[in-house]
């Protein structure tokens, strides 16, 4: 994934899922987002996702794990999201 898309798939994954977690991170998710600071955005999505216990598709999870893994940030957070039909052990 070359830089344009990383950015263009950075914004969708933000613009699509941050609706889903309460205000508490919300704010600070979308400050950073806007600022291009998607190595700050990201991992904090993936981390108030796990910490809201919100379920996503498989879809959306595979697409934060590879932001995730382009930006070097751990999947610890990530393990911890459920998806549909599925609780995190």
């Amino acid at each position: 994934m070359d830089t344009n898309e990383y950015l263009r798939r950075c914004a969708l994954a933000v613009e699509c899922l941050v609706p889903r977690i309460g205000p508490r991170y919300r704010e600070m998710i979308l400050t950073a987002a806007g600022a291009g600071a998607w190595d700050i955005a990201v991992p904090d999505l993936v981390g108030a996702l796990s910490e809201e216990d919100v379920e996503i598709t498989t879809a959306e999870k595979e697409e934060l794990r590879l932001l995730m893994v382009r930006t070097g940030a751990p999947l610890t957070h990530l393990a911890g999201i459920r998806t549909a039909g599925h609780r995190p052990a």
